[in-house]
């Protein structure tokens, strides 16, 4: 079903427009910033695959928009926005010519965001079309897209990625009806616990990523770290790095490996390194470890 859901660029097959600004070959992650000047027209809105926030820039009009049902009317402006739903079919209507900004912001982005302020994965997110609303939150985060879309700039990303995250936020929180697993689902299971114990023993030289760790039992990275500290009383990273260190105790104690050889077999980079990290958990380095074994 999700592949018949139409992207922002082929929305003007849609609503035919003049182009104004986009953001699409920029990259940015999850939210895309589009601009329309378009005449009077109804628009037939297809099954989107984004959520879109209009931002309207001109003289005031009236907006009309139904979803087979009665018709709804209100006035929009510049200062207002309307917000339209995704996967759900909508017509639109206008009489006079608009100016509009549009941005769009994926469901992925919406679900990982409210994975974030709620600490469970959500069951479901839904939020209704929203004809006209006064919402200064919203076009601040707008025109600062704008800005980024024409002025760019070192740390554009964290910019954009900071800006898609507030506006997934202030959705969250003033659009959306959210419903959340239940706690008694997040639990690791018997065999999802021993499939991480072995991945980290079978993996203790490799470079062993989070996201190998949370895919390895079909968890969001986010919910893996919380629960894994929650089962194992230590973050991920600190429970390899005591593993890994374990190992290098057991070499140490039984056989007469360089020290070189040691470490990368227990998966640090070098050396020095893991002297260091040696020496800061065993109160030892690895030199005087292995002559008091």
């Amino acid at each position: 079903m999700e592949r018949l859901l139409i992207s922002p660029d082929r929305i003007p097959e849609w609503i035919p427009g003049t182009t104004t600004l986009d953001s699409s070959g920029c990259n940015w992650n999850g939210i895309t910033l589009k601009g329309y000047r378009y005449e009077r027209q109804d628009a037939a809105i297809p099954p989107m695959r984004d959520y879109m926030i209009v931002a309207y820039d001109g003289a005031p009009t009236t907006m009309r928009r139904t979803s087979g049902g009665p018709w709804q009317s209100a006035r929009v402006e510049k200062g207002r926005i309307s917000l339209l739903t995704r996967a759900e079919e909508s017509t639109w209507s206008w009489s006079e010519p608009i100016t509009v900004r549009h941005v769009y912001l994926s469901h992925s982005e919406l679900e990982n965001t409210a994975l974030s302020v709620f600490d469970r994965d959500p069951k479901s997110i839904e939020i209704n079309d929203c004809l006209s609303a006064k919402d200064p939150c919203i076009l601040n985060c707008i025109q600062l897209l704008e800005n980024e879309l024409k002025n760019g700039g070192i740390g554009q990303r964290l910019i954009i990625d900071a800006l898609r995250i507030q506006i997934a936020v202030h959705l969250l929180r003033q659009y959306a009806k959210v419903s959340l697993t239940s706690d008694a689902n997040s639990n690791f299971s018997p065999a999802q616990r021993q499939r991480i114990i072995d991945l980290v023993e079978s993996c203790l030289g490799e470079n062993l990523s989070l996201e190998d760790m949370a895919a390895s039992i079909g968890f969001s990275q986010f919910h893996f770290s919380r629960q894994f500290k929650a089962e194992f009383g230590l973050a991920p990273y600190a429970y390899v790095l005591r593993k890994r260190i374990s190992k290098a105790q057991e070499m140490l104690r039984k056989g007469n490996a360089p020290l070189k050889v040691v470490a990368l077999d227990c998966g640090f980079a070098d050396q020095s390194h893991f002297s260091r990290t040696f020496r800061k958990m065993t109160g030892a380095t690895p030199a005087e470890f292995r002559r008091m074994a």
